[in-house]
């Protein structure tokens, strides 16, 4: 029992700071006002931050079935509490780095922040009967993966990196190509069909938020999530025979 009121401390802590840090603001700033103080194109329109508030009930839903679990083999863990604990202390501790403008502390505890959360996804065997269990994990690391390439383009503006001479929408088409690359290497080597759904939806609102003023970004956005909607349809490693 005591595990799970761990994990719901700390889901209650990060679901209010991070609801807070989104929506109304830490040190006179949102996070979604400061990323948009740039002109980064690989940022999605505002209404796709609302996720989030998806992303918190099924982590509640996680934690109530770890309460309804407890007592039979799909119990959580001593590890993955702990590596559950850790992601939600992470991500809190980046959220107030970032609205300190402390940004590149910031990002190495968001870093180690999907470093905790990939470790607790990778705790959950491929088994069908597990499948369902790894659901709310899966849609947190999708959407901060996700977030994680939001992260790098500010930083690349922020600092003002030039891109060996390629173009700012050249160097958007990249960095969703690659983010594309990582959706569908979970989809096919860890039989996840979530992560590359939250990057489709974040695609969707890069697209709404780019329109016609960068064609090419929108047009590439659009391609990849027809990629990856093939890739969750129709990829599937073969199991190798016992």
């Amino acid at each position: 029992m005591g595990r799970i009121i761990l994990l719901l401390i700390s889901l209650v802590a990060l679901s209010i700071f991070s609801i807070t840090a989104f929506w109304i603001g830490i040190n006179d700033v949102t996070t979604i006002n400061s990323i948009e103080r740039l002109p980064i194109l690989f940022s999605p329109a505002r209404f796709i931050y609302l996720f989030i508030f998806v992303l918190f009930t099924s982590l509640f839903f996680y934690v109530w079935r770890a309460f309804t679990n407890r007592h039979t083999i799909f119990a959580i863990t001593k590890s993955q509490m702990l590596l559950f604990v850790a992601a939600c202390i992470l991500q809190i501790a980046f959220l107030s780095a970032w609205h300190h403008e402390l940004y590149m502390p910031a990002c190495i505890l968001f870093l180690l922040q999907l470093l905790s959360l990939f470790g607790l996804h990778m705790t959950y065997p491929f088994h069908k009967e597990y499948i369902h269990l790894r659901i709310p994990i899966a849609i947190w690391l999708g959407w901060n993966l996700f977030f994680l390439f939001i992260i790098i383009s500010y930083m690349m503006v922020y600092y003002g990196w030039h891109g060996l001479g390629l173009s700012n929408a050249l160097w958007v088409v990249i960095t969703l190509t690659v983010g594309t690359a990582t959706a569908l290497h979970l989809r096919y080597h860890h039989f996840d069909r979530i992560t590359p759904a939250v990057f489709i939806l974040g695609y969707m609102g890069i697209t709404i938020a780019n329109g016609f003023d960068e064609l090419f970004v929108s047009t590439a956005s659009l391609f990849l999530c027809g990629v990856m909607l093939f890739g969750i349809l129709f990829m599937e490693k073969k199991q190798k025979p016992a």
